[in-house]
């Protein structure tokens, strides 16, 4: 072997040793949920990690779902900062998802595989509703999904499920795409950089996870995030456990929408922000004052559109009373989003709520 080859060969051992050993250490702590899998009608196996109640209160169970390049443990993540275990202490039996392509879902055959917004709409949610409903015996859910997330909830309550769906709370989700042309070049390159397999991978990202929190954070970093508003560790742990690959299809769609202005289906034929200001479920909107991705202006213009009777709007931040200013992903793994986002939630679904039937 010569000597270049030895070098290469080292060089990769040492990277791949590295990365088992980053994610050995930052595996996340706390007791974790059970795993179920949901078949969607094309074949992909979704990942669904079922929380149950402590004490079961409510009839309705809670569907929690990530954002984009994010996966389930971002809503189940550690510690305080688990909303899925709060809404279970809650009284509610809770299902966090890994859409198709994020966490622990597996696709039917080797790729190339490439995925759109509308196909978790059209194909993944019925799978996980399907799945929670027959694990909980609920005959409806409580959506409660964080940006992309909380799109897919309204898309579907407004569209597709709202037989099944009782209501929908979405933390950062911009109905509205009014941001700076650096977001959607940071698009362009996406599209770019993804591979011919329609995926632009994240997991090297944990190579960095352990610099997290102890040097200057890159510019793009503070878009996911008031950094501030995040402890040092879990920072850490979130690099190297919530980032999920980013789908070139869903960063197409997104850049149409970015472009237009437009929250619609690929082909243009639907439009989903039209049919979500006809919707007339309980929609609980939490925004953060200092959130990029889905300012407080785009939050409070999302929830004047609105038409249902029954919508709350609640903002986060130094000018509301809380302890800090919130971003994006602090909404929900925030220093204190246990102590002040959380509860707003879990008063929000708990007046919506069904009472459990006690045999």
């Amino acid at each position: 072997m010569s000597r270049v080859l030895l070098i290469s060969a080292l060089l990769v051992a040492g990277v791949a040793l590295w990365l088992a050993l980053v994610r050995w250490w930052y595996a996340l702590a706390c007791d974790r949920p059970e795993l179920l899998t949901a078949t969607t009608a094309d074949g992909w196996s979704l990942a669904v990690w079922h929380r149950p109640a402590t004490v079961r209160r409510f009839e309705e169970a809670v569907v929690l779902c990530h954002g984009f390049a994010n996966n389930a443990c971002f809503m189940d993540f550690e510690g305080a900062q688990n909303l899925a275990a709060f809404l279970a202490r809650a009284g509610f039996d809770c299902f966090s998802v890994d859409l198709r392509g994020a966490g622990a879902s597996r696709a039917p055959h080797e790729g190339p595989h490439d995925a759109t917004f509308d196909d978790h709409l059209h194909l993944d949610v019925p799978a996980l509703l399907d799945l929670a409903q027959r694990a909980s015996g609920a005959k409806k859910v409580h959506w409660v999904g964080h940006s992309l997330g909380g799109l897919l909830g309204l898309a579907a309550a407004a569209v597709t499920e709202g037989e099944r769906i009782a209501s929908v709370v979405t933390i950062g989700s911009p109905l509205y795409f009014r941001f700076r042309p650096a977001l959607g070049r940071l698009v362009k390159v996406g599209l770019w950089l993804a591979s011919p397999s329609g995926q632009l991978a994240t997991g090297a990202l944990a190579l960095i996870a352990p610099f997290a929190g102890r040097v200057p954070a890159p510019r793009l970093a503070h878009l996911t995030a008031n950094l501030h508003n995040l402890s040092a560790q879990a920072q850490r742990r979130l690099v190297v456990n919530v980032f999920a690959p980013m789908w070139r299809g869903v960063m197409a769609q997104m850049g149409d929408w970015l472009l237009h202005d437009a929250f619609r289906s690929v082909d243009a034929r639907v439009d989903y922000r039209q049919a979500v200001a006809r919707l007339q479920k309980p929609v609980l909107v939490v925004g953060g004052t200092v959130d990029v991705m889905a300012p407080p202006d785009v939050t409070r213009d999302y929830f004047e559109l609105l038409s249902t009777k029954d919508k709350q709007l609640a903002l986060f931040g130094r000018s509301y009373g809380h302890a800090l200013e919130y971003g994006h992903g602090d909404l929900v793994v925030g220093l204190h989003a246990t102590d002040e986002v959380y509860p707003v939630v879990r008063d929000f679904l708990v007046e919506r709520a069904t009472p459990a039937q006690v045999e």
